[in-house]
């Protein structure tokens, strides 16, 4: 998606720890220890107040970092994160066992293509009574299967397991209404389509409207939780309608 704002957007592009080219920092995950690598980031490039967009996880660092550190954020792209904990816990209960499956295929030395063959054979479940591999749902050369191939063969696996078995830690900064009500910077919510697998629901966008009065909803058509993805032309229109003039995002 990159590429696709790059002309009229400064980009700072951030491997969150323990992703792709930066370092592993097992047993520091939590929300507020990503957040402030971020922070640190953005310092060190000196480019803020900035737009934030993140996606899923990365979305619920910005939010933290927005609350931690307002000074450094204009606003806030929240691509497709549920708002509250226990929504979270939620989808986390449910995804379990593709969680399990990809933590199976970090830190084996695999390459992406040979991490792409395997997520391929991995199946989910969109209905209660259906499975569907990876392979039906989007085929080899699908950008979704290059890019989490690639970011699974970087990912430290004691990220995924702070996810798994540190639930409550990772997440305890993610305190819904309490944390929203603490932000002091416009908050957009890129709502992917519910029908295709988005998780930002009606419930968050009426939460994040009462925590803060004036909240942007960008609904999005045929995307699911992949976004960038799955459409990255949709997301960057939805990216540029957001941000308008300013320049950086991060």
């Amino acid at each position: 998606m990159a590429p696709l704002l790059q002309d009229d957007h400064q980009l700072v592009l951030i491997d969150l720890p323990g992703h792709g080219e930066s370092r592993h920092t097992p047993g520091a995950y939590r929300l507020q220890d990503t957040a402030e690598f971020v922070k640190r980031v953005l310092d060190h490039v000196s480019v803020g107040p900035a737009w934030l967009f993140g996606h899923s996880h990365g979305a619920h660092v910005s939010l933290v970092l927005a609350a931690n550190s307002p000074h450094l954020v204009t606003g806030i792209i929240d691509g497709d994160a549920p708002l509250g904990r226990e929504r979270m816990r939620a989808h986390q209960a449910k995804s379990r066992d593709l969680t399990l499956a990809w933590r199976a295929l970090t830190g084996r030395g695999l390459t992406p293509e040979q991490v792409a063959e395997r997520l391929l054979e991995l199946e989910i479940r969109p209905e209660p009574d259906r499975s569907v591999s990876f392979r039906e749902l989007f085929g080899p050369g699908h950008p979704y299967i290059l890019e989490l191939s690639r970011s699974l063969a970087c990912h430290d696996g004691d990220l995924l397991d702070a996810i798994l078995d540190r639930f409550d830690d990772t997440y305890a900064a993610l305190e819904g209404a309490s944390l929203l009500e603490r932000l002091r910077c416009r908050l957009v919510l890129l709502q992917a389509d519910p029908a295709a697998g988005g998780l930002l629901t009606q419930e968050d966008i009426d939460m994040a409207t009462r925590a803060l009065g004036d909240v942007t909803t960008i609904r999005l058509t045929g995307v699911g939780h992949g976004l960038q993805l799955q459409d990255p032309r949709q997301v960057a229109d939805a990216v540029r309608s957001a941000v308008g003039a300013e320049r950086r995002v991060a």
